[in-house]
């Protein structure tokens, strides 16, 4: 089940890869962010089945495609936020990060092992982000968080996966080491949040004639 669920994760990335290239046309620029971070989720996920154990090469992958991520999902917060407690929120954070980010690349290097405290950090800012998002959107009359925005499946998707990421990547090292049932399971539910997130974007890149803005 574990290992059946692992592969799922992996080769999930296909959906919304083929979805991106069937509706490119029709992206708005949401979408478009979407998709690059698909792509550039490629790589690590499908070097991570043809590379069973962590090398450098995998390493360089994975933390090269973290800071892309939050990169990603800055440009794609950025214009959503309307108040200036909000926005200065949002700058304050990605400064936070950029020395964290620094610290530990001059600390530990890209190839040297897969930093996955650097990845509860990401997660983290982005519960941040979704949250003071929710807050503004629960004060407005007319919210842009609906069915036919690509942003609510991308948001929803990131809600699921977000602080599930955050247990498992802070238990990673350990996770890998023991063989308890207790740490299957959280790789277990970890794969499942990862299919979400996919499959998430995956509706969210096949809607059709997407608006430029909400």
């Amino acid at each position: 089940m574990k290992e059946a669920l692992r592969l799922i994760s992996i080769w999930i990335i296909v959906l919304p890869l083929l979805a991106g290239f069937i509706n490119y046309k029709g992206l708005n620029k949401d979408s478009r962010w979407i998709f690059l971070l698909v792509i550039a989720a490629s790589v690590p996920q499908l070097l991570t089945f043809t590379i069973d154990e962590h090398t450098a090469l995998l390493n360089v992958s994975y933390n090269v495609y973290t800071v892309v991520e939050i990169a990603v999902f800055y440009f794609l917060f950025n214009r959503k936020f309307s108040s200036k407690e909000s926005r200065g929120t949002l700058y304050v954070s990605v400064a936070v990060y950029f020395l964290i980010t620094l610290y530990f690349f001059i600390r530990k290097g890209l190839a040297a092992e897969f930093l996955n405290t650097l990845v509860c950090v990401n997660n983290c800012i982005y519960m941040l982000w979704i949250l003071l998002l929710l807050k503004e959107q629960y004060q407005v009359k007319e919210t842009f968080i609906v069915k036919s925005n690509p942003f609510m499946w991308y948001l929803l998707g990131i809600l699921i996966y977000a602080p599930c990421s955050v247990i498992a990547f802070a238990l990673y090292h350990y996770m890998r080491e023991e063989e308890s049932s207790i740490m299957a399971n959280l790789w277990v539910i970890q794969s499942i949040c990862n299919i979400l997130l996919y499959i998430l974007f995956t509706i969210g890149l096949f809607i059709p004639k997407q608006k430029a803005a909400f």
